[in-house]
C-alpha cells in the first residue's frame, strides 16, 4: 500500500526541475499536429490571487481522476509513459502512484487575458506534482514561493520544454507576447520520494 508524504516543506528553487526536448522529436511532431485540432473550451473563471480577478482561458480535459476519461486522440499513455521517465530522471527515488490529471491548456494574448498565480492544489501535500510542456507560443511559467510572493524563477517558453514543480507551488502562465495564442500540455501526478 501506497503512504503519501503530506509533512509540510518550504518550496525552494530545488523543487522545481526544467526539461528540454521532454517528448521524443516524432512524438512532440504527432502533439504539435494534434493540438491543431483540439476542441477547446473556452473559460472564464474568478482567480484565487488577490482582488479575485477574473481569468480567461482555453482548456481540454482529456483524463482527470474519476472525473473525465476523454482520450479520442489517444495520447494518454503515451504522455504518461515519457512522464514516468522523466520524473525518475529527476527525482530517481519517486515512488509515482498515478497520473491525476492530462489537459491542453491555451492562454491568449492582449488586454483581458492575463493569467494570475494559483495552485493546482489547496493543501500542503508535497505528493502532488505538475508537469507544464510547452507546445507552440511563447510567454513561460512563472513560479511563486508562496501566494502573496515573492517570484522564484520564470522558466521561458520553448517548444517541446517542460517544468515541473509541486502542485502546490502558486504559479502562471505568461501570456504570450510574440504569438496570440500559447498551448502547453498540463500533467498531474502523485508521487512520494
Amino acid at each position: 500500500m501506497n503512504t503519501l508524504n503530506t509533512t509540510t516543506t518550504p518550496i525552494t528553487i530545488d523543487n522545481i526541475h526544467v526539461w528540454d526536448n521532454f517528448f521524443p522529436e516524432d512524438m512532440f511532431k504527432e502533439l504539435i499536429h494534434k493540438s491543431d485540432f483540439v476542441p477547446w473550451k473556452y473559460c472564464e473563471v474568478q482567480s484565487e490571487s488577490d482582488g479575485n480577478p477574473i481569468e480567461r482561458f482555453m482548456t481540454w480535459n482529456i483524463y482527470e481522476e474519476d472525473i473525465v476519461a476523454f482520450d479520442p486522440m489517444q495520447i494518454k499513455d503515451k504522455v504518461d509513459s515519457v512522464c514516468r521517465q522523466r520524473i525518475l530522471e529527476k527525482v530517481p527515488n519517486a515512488d509515482i502512484v498515478d497520473m491525476k490529471r492530462l489537459r491542453f491548456n491555451g492562454t491568449m494574448k492582449g488586454e483581458g487575458y492575463t493569467m494570475w498565480p494559483h495552485a493546482d492544489i489547496f493543501s500542503e501535500q508535497t505528493s502532488v506534482w505538475t508537469i507544464v510542456i510547452y507546445l507552440k507560443g511563447d510567454g513561460g511559467t512563472t513560479i511563486y514561493e508562496h501566494k502573496d510572493g515573492p517570484k522564484l524563477t520564470t522558466v521561458d517558453f520553448k517548444p517541446n520544454r517542460a517544468v515541473m514543480f509541486p502542485s502546490r507551488c502558486w504559479h502562471k502562465a505568461e501570456s504570450p507576447e510574440e504569438t496570440y495564442f500559447r498551448t502547453s500540455l498540463g500533467v498531474v501526478y502523485m508521487f512520494d520520494a
